[in-house]
């Protein structure tokens, strides 16, 4: 045998051992009025190395001494006087403390009605007196090692998901807070609204604002491939690298040729991202922007009423599949009044009731619907609106991202 191999070998045999010895370590409540059964089983259990064995006469002394110690096994007659088995059950299935401690149930009573009402009331397996030996170490065995294979998989569980909400809220740290786009309304004269939400822990979806100078300020919409875990690591990814790159804010088809090679050489092969990144300078009032197969932006380039949303180009070879590759840059006007709508693929891909997707066109007759519903009131109300719609139809089975970036061009403040 190799030594990796001996080596192998010697780490199962002493998982194995200290499997064992947890197993016989367990804590076991045996409750039974009759003085020598209650023995007869004890005796049975320390045969096969069970040492750790407490007893009790009745439900009521038992629960006395699970005050004390919870076992990890109970061994439970049905018949007692004071508080029988049924009871017992019943009052241990109650408690959050014991709910789900394997209760094994031995008794003569044997009639289906019996052992109906047993189960009912929270019984895990049955043996029947007289109690034989090999019958009651087998399913002694059996129930302490699901009880620690369940206990071990709640634990991993539990840690993962503190270690996923420790994640989900870095991934919401990247969202601009409440505050900041407060700030940038002051500063820039931009109303920002902006939803954010994945579709399970963790998503793919990422977006971000930068200022640049006291005029220009740019921002981005991303969605990552798949979802949960990867997708989300790779959109942490991608913020550091953004976070570098600041010399490259003002120029999107640049940032997209240079962020594009990155992700080529860093993702797994047939991992991708869509993005558009923009940069709005609001001196001339002109928004520059390139995209990478990203969903079309929605614009309205007027404070009229009667002025409608319409699609914009978003056209671009998604990030990471092909390296040196070139952008468009896209320079459209964004005047006083405007208005911007960037969202992910889940908006326009919910299902709607006849069984078709609302589609980008679809999406581009809502918004305008909404608009000429709510346009006196401010975007944050359109916005909700839209989000409102959304769930309506995804209801509890979204099973994409969603994010939802609304920008207005209200007037630097120094021209309001």
């Amino acid at each position: 045998m190799s030594s990796a191999a001996s080596d192998t070998q010697s780490t199962i045999e002493q998982l194995k051992t200290r499997h064992d010895v947890k197993i016989k370590n367990a804590r076991i409540l045996v409750v039974e009025d009759s003085d020598l059964i209650r023995e007869l089983i004890g005796a049975c259990l320390m045969t096969d190395g069970y040492f750790n064995i407490s007893y009790a006469e009745n439900g009521q002394d038992a629960l006395e001494v699970i005050e004390l110690q919870v076992p990890d096994l109970i061994v439970l007659d049905l018949e007692m006087p004071i508080m029988d088995g049924f009871e017992l059950c019943k009052e241990l299935r109650s408690r959050q403390s014991t709910a789900s401690i394997p209760i094994l149930i031995q008794s003569g009573r044997d009639t289906a009605a019996d052992i109906t009402r047993a189960f009912d009331l929270g019984a895990t397996d049955m043996i029947v007196k007289p109690i034989k030996k090999f019958e009651i170490l087998a399913r002694t065995k059996v129930h302490l090692e699901h009880r620690f294979f369940v206990e071990k998989l709640t634990d991993f569980h539990d840690r993962v998901a503190s270690e996923l909400e420790q994640a989900r809220q870095l991934q919401l740290d990247i969202c601009p807070s409440k505050e900041e786009l407060i700030s940038f309304h002051s500063l820039y004269g931009l109303r920002i609204g902006w939803h954010y939400e994945p579709s399970s822990e963790l998503g793919g979806d990422i977006g971000g604002i930068y200022p640049i100078d006291e005029n220009r300020i740019a921002f981005y919409i991303a969605d990552f491939s798949g979802h949960g875990v990867a997708a989300a690591l790779n959109t942490f990814r991608m913020q550091t690298w953004l976070s570098s790159s600041a010399n490259l804010y003002s120029s999107p088809d640049l940032l997209l040729k240079a962020l594009n090679q990155f992700l080529y050489q860093s993702l797994p092969r047939g991992s991708y991202a869509t993005m558009l990144f923009g940069c709005l300078d609001l001196t001339n009032n002109v928004l520059e922007y390139s995209a990478a197969g990203t969903q079309p932006p929605l614009l309205k380039q007027s404070s009229a009423p009667f002025d409608l949303f319409s699609l914009f180009e978003s056209k671009g070879m998604p990030l990471g599949l092909r390296p040196d590759w070139d952008y468009a840059l896209n320079i459209v006007d964004f005047p006083i009044g405007a208005q911007l709508i960037l969202y992910s693929d889940a908006l326009v891909e919910v299902d709607l009731t006849d069984g078709g997707f609302l589609g980008e066109k679809g999406l581009e007759q809502e918004v305008n619907e909404i608009w000429k519903t709510h346009h006196e009131h401010s975007p944050t109300k359109c916005l909700s609106e839209l989000i409102d719609r959304f769930h309506r139809r995804a209801g509890s089975n979204a099973n994409d991202d969603l994010t939802i970036i609304h920008i207005k061009n209200e007037g630097q403040a120094n021209d309001v």
